[in-house]
């Protein structure tokens, strides 16, 4: 409400210098709107994304659980887009919840790190772990839907250098124009980096559970319905103290998952003694 107010504010001054013939007023206010114009545009995408029917990242049911690989950071993806994962009840042999702490060391000193995880161990009498590796790994390079539009101008583009018929250049435009008018206004530039779902073990399944409803103690309630539920499980890390490789594995899968790519190549430098480029480059091989 305050940022719309300023919003308000700054067109009002706007149109007044303006009328007024104040040059310096004029530019100034017009600068003013446009930055809270921004702001403005940037809280109404999150607020929609936060409170879309798109934006849930798991279902319970009486015949097991849905596991969608969206985030509400993508909740301009076609609604029809299938889930990442559909698991029944015998299909999981024990779920917990894990609460992972990691010490790290900043420019403002040392800081902790505090999230929350849904482990689901699965049953591998019942389910094809390579099958669900495999889709999750489809998703993760998958982009969103309006990149399409990007396709279909290089499509045109190479039609045109070929000198293809006008027909099917046509039929190219056309696609074009219906592409922009699925996804109007969408012109976000970005892969799926934020990955609620990973695999931490070849049987263990992971998801984020730090900001996500309904809390961990009713999370908890729901899944001992229909499956068995370990106690919470307990992680400390230090990133700069050695750690074990399946510590290494757990918190870098934590750190990519959510796009923090400055602090894993941080880590994978201090564990394994690589330099910045060596880091890098050992991160986007993990990324393919």
């Amino acid at each position: 409400m305050i940022i719309l107010l300023g919003l308000v504010a700054g067109i009002a001054l706007f149109i007044h210098s303006y009328r007024s013939g104040i040059t310096w007023g004029t530019v100034l206010s017009a600068l003013y709107t446009l930055i809270v114009w921004s702001l403005c545009r940037v809280l109404s995408h999150v607020v929609v994304a936060a409170f879309s029917s798109a934006g849930w990242l798991m279902r319970l049911g009486p015949d097991g659980i849905l596991l969608k690989f969206r985030s509400y950071l993508h909740a301009d993806s076609p609604e029809q887009d299938p889930v990442a994962l559909r698991l029944r009840w015998a299909d999981i042999s024990e779920a917990y919840l894990q609460r992972e702490c990691y010490t790290t060391t900043d420019s403002d000193g040392k800081r902790q790190l505090r999230r929350w995880f849904l482990v689901l161990k699965l049953n591998p009498r019942y389910v094809d772990t390579a099958k669900v590796k495999s889709l999750l790994a489809f998703e993760n390079q998958r982009r969103p839907a309006h990149f399409r539009v990007d396709d279909l101008k290089h499509e045109l583009f190479i039609a045109r250098k070929k000198k293809a018929p006008g027909a099917e250049i046509e039929n190219i435009k056309k696609a074009i124009v219906l592409e922009k008018s699925r996804h109007p206004g969408r012109s976000r530039k970005m892969y799926f980096r934020d990955r609620p779902v990973v695999f931490v073990d070849p049987d263990q399944l992971r998801m984020e559970w730090t900001h996500i409803t309904p809390g961990k103690r009713r999370l908890r309630q729901l899944l001992e319905l229909r499956t068995r539920v370990a106690g919470d499980h307990q992680q400390q890390f230090d990133m700069e103290k050695p750690m074990t490789e399946k510590e290494f594995n757990s918190l870098l899968t934590t750190l990519l998952s959510r796009d923090e790519s400055m602090e894993a190549v941080r880590l994978v430098k201090l564990q394994l003694g690589l330099d910045t480029t060596g880091a890098r480059l050992f991160i986007e091989k993990l990324r393919r």
